[in-house]
């Protein structure tokens, strides 16, 4: 469970380790990163139990009513279809975009993964590059810490922050900006995307899931989509402004909108999946949000 000072117990742990004062923080979760031995393993699984053979990631739809909703993408040089779960807000994601956790990927508004006293990882934020985008190069990647100060977990579950980042290159979901003469990267252009159906392997790691949820893993398009003729191509690196259309990229290892009981609407959400399920500072070992705070919010 966790235990912070002053009643923000259970799932009311701050999020930000100078508010702990002594107690815990709660953060994000580390193999929600795409790419994870946790994520390739849910994919796997997916595959078998399903057939669709998908990405898995977690970040943030470009609304706050998205909140625990799965949406199917078709990116932009992407070769799978990605389905996130949207664990998160923020005035810095517009409409029709997705912010998907990567290794690195810009810690944006927030950042509690390295620089500040009970940072999730140790160093300077330096090396992680951009504040928005992270670093721009599969070779900096090398240049980031490989595992968090609390290192057990991390390497227990066969992840390296490196590998995640380099993974992500790999794979498309972020490029660089040097041939375009931008030192933050460049986000892929989403080509269409739908609310599906969470799959219940992404459920088993984020531990939020609707009520509502569409009764299959595809679905007609979201408004605004298709967009296959790339008539809405994503250029802008500016938060706010010109990323619709965009998939962006974060890692702030901070704790999501969606742990926050009064960012959820109750009545949508499954009876002991109503709120994101938090990590402490390793960013592996889970803490229980469904009862764990006067009054059981479960």
């Amino acid at each position: 469970m966790c235990n912070g000072t002053g009643g923000q117990s259970g799932y009311y742990c701050p999020p930000d380790p100078n508010d702990a004062k002594g107690g815990d923080a709660a953060f994000a979760c580390m193999d929600w990163t795409f790419g994870s031995t946790a994520m390739l393993q849910a994919e796997a699984s997916f595959k078998s139990r399903t057939g669709e053979d998908t990405y898995l990631g977690v970040g943030t739809w470009g609304s706050a009513e998205g909140l625990g909703a799965c949406y199917r993408m078709k990116v932009d040089g992407v070769d799978k279809d990605i389905i996130g779960q949207s664990l998160n807000t923020g005035h810095d994601v517009a409409g029709n975009q997705f912010d998907l956790q990567i290794g690195a990927g810009g810690a944006g508004a927030f950042n509690t993964c390295a620089g500040g006293p009970g940072s999730m990882y140790p160093g300077s934020r330096e090396s992680w590059g951009c504040q928005y985008g992270g670093v721009d190069s599969r070779e900096d990647c090398a240049k980031l810490p490989p595992y968090p100060q609390d290192d057990q977990a991390m390497k227990k579950a066969g992840d390296s922050l490196v590998k995640l980042c380099e993974y992500s290159f790999d794979k498309k979901v972020r490029v660089s900006g040097a041939s375009l003469g931008r030192k933050c990267g460049f986000n892929p252009t989403i080509l269409d995307a739908a609310r599906v159906k969470c799959p219940s392997e992404l459920v088993e790691l984020t531990q939020i899931q609707r009520t509502d949820d569409p009764a299959d893993y595809k679905a007609p398009s979201a408004p605004g989509f298709p967009n296959l003729d790339k008539k809405h191509t994503c250029m802008s690196q500016t938060p706010g402004s010109g990323v619709a259309y965009c998939l962006t990229r974060m890692m702030d290892c901070r704790k999501p909108s969606g742990g926050f009981k009064d960012n959820v609407k109750t009545g949508l959400m499954v009876p002991g999946k109503k709120l994101v399920q938090i990590c402490a500072v390793d960013g592996y070992t889970r803490f229980n949000v469904a009862c764990g705070c006067k009054g059981c919010y479960c």
